[in-house]
């Protein structure tokens, strides 16, 4: 399985994965829930799915509008207050998530695929987050 087919299976599933992300989220890193308050997690749902495919789009090809996406993304984040040792720990329980529900389907190579996607998102989104990023 590569990271387009692990996404696809994400995005015919999504309320499932990102509720399997939150919870297990909020379990490793209780710390986190206090930047929830008052997000209504139905809508994270979209906000997550969207949020992969910009990742998997971005890994792939890097195109100047995933740049753009994720350096606003980043901001955001920082107007929020989200401290940037928040994001390896979202990435370890992402990966966590995407192996539990993907199953026998999960293999070393997926998981260094989705890291690499990953590591690489937030690394660009640290790039806009202090700065203001318009789109």
């Amino acid at each position: 399985m590569t990271i387009q087919d692990s996404l696809s299976r994400v995005l015919e599933h999504r309320e499932g994965v990102a509720d399997l992300f939150y919870q297990m989220f909020f379990e490793r890193h209780p710390e986190a829930q206090s930047y929830f308050t008052g997000v209504n997690l139905k809508y994270q749902v979209v906000l997550l799915t969207m949020a992969l495919m910009v990742v998997e789009r971005h890994y792939e090809n890097a195109y100047l509008a995933t740049e753009l996406y994720l350096k606003y993304l980043g901001h955001k984040h920082h107007l929020r207050n989200v401290p940037e040792d928040l994001y390896p720990k979202w990435i370890d329980s992402l990966l966590a998530a995407l192996e539990k529900f993907h199953g026998a389907d999960w293999d070393a190579a997926l998981a260094d695929e989705w890291r690499a996607a990953l590591e690489r998102a937030t690394e660009v989104m640290m790039g806009g987050y202090r700065q203001p990023v318009h789109i």
